[in-house]
């Protein structure tokens, strides 16, 4: 059976730096960036329409087909995949119906992602947050644990202070696609915590797109509202080129960097740490 060899690609230009805390956050590089892709769809076209409706939608992904699919999802190490490499099967070609074009690709994701700073970020916002790296997310760093506020709170850690910025003794840190608001909406707001342990919360707004204008690359993005209760998120995105089926499979090009795919923002007075998801750059060919 031939395999169409997807790799969760178009889950790379996922663009969460619109939606950080505010416009002081410094981008910085991720050596680990794990995504999890639990569903992919191929369209014949993309009209523009509520981002609220984007997992749904049939004119948003029109004559949608389903090429691969898993409940505990796939996942895929993008920090560590080389340029035209594969890093893993998500699709069956044989589940396209001849000489049918497809323009776009509707992905669904986990609204968790794992990432890693390659070395320490310095925020600018003094000494207190010049080597600011990713921790272990635990229970701790939540006012109740890390379940229970995953989408309602954003955890805050002080930086490295042992080693320098370059100095390889980051970890792994989960971060989330928290509940928000579309730019213009009210409501929206989540907690920012105080300190390591959250012992207390300072309300922020986080904003999401209302628009394709407000994205970089792709054409939806689903709004992760607090009434939306699934722990997935589906996008939007334009093939650079339509592509045609035919019997032979289709050769899949595609390059990415993550160079700039983590940002850090000094909080709390300019004391703490928190992070933010950023935006790998893709490019995505079928031939």
């Amino acid at each position: 059976m031939k395999k169409l060899k997807f790799l969760c690609i178009v889950l790379f230009s996922l663009l969460i730096n619109s939606f950080s805390l505010n416009a002081a956050e410094v981008k910085g590089a991720a050596d680990i960036y794990k995504v999890k892709m639990h569903k992919l769809e191929l369209c014949t076209g993309h009209t523009p329409g509520d981002m609220d409706d984007v997992a749904t939608s049939t004119t948003q992904c029109q004559d949608a087909v389903t090429i691969g699919t898993s409940t505990a999802g796939v996942e895929v190490d993008i920090a560590s995949v080389s340029e035209g490499a594969v890093a893993g099967n998500f699709g069956d070609t044989m589940l396209l119906p001849l000489g049918v074009t497809y323009t776009h690709v509707r992905v669904t994701l986990n609204r968790n992602m794992k990432l890693r700073t390659k070395k320490g970020i310095n925020t600018g916002g003094g000494g207190d947050v010049d080597n600011c790296k990713t921790k272990a997310t635990t229970d701790a760093m939540y006012a109740t644990n890390e379940a229970t506020d995953k989408y309602t709170h954003k955890p805050v850690v002080q930086e490295h202070t042992t080693g320098t910025a370059t100095e390889d003794n980051s970890e792994e840190m989960s971060l989330y696609i928290v509940n928000g608001r579309q730019f213009g909406d009210s409501g929206g707001e989540i907690s920012l915590c105080q300190d390591e342990d959250c012992g207390s919360v300072s309300a922020i707004n986080w904003n999401y797109a209302e628009n394709a204008s407000r994205l970089n690359s792709a054409k939806a993005m689903q709004t992760m509202r607090s009434t939306v209760t699934t722990d997935q998120l589906a996008m939007i995105y334009a093939l650079e080129t339509p592509y045609t089926v035919s019997l032979i499979p289709p050769k899949i090009d595609m390059s990415f960097s993550t160079s700039q795919a983590i940002m850090a923002e000094n909080v709390v007075s300019d004391t703490l740490c928190a992070f933010a998801i950023s935006e790998p750059i893709v490019t995505i060919t079928m031939e």
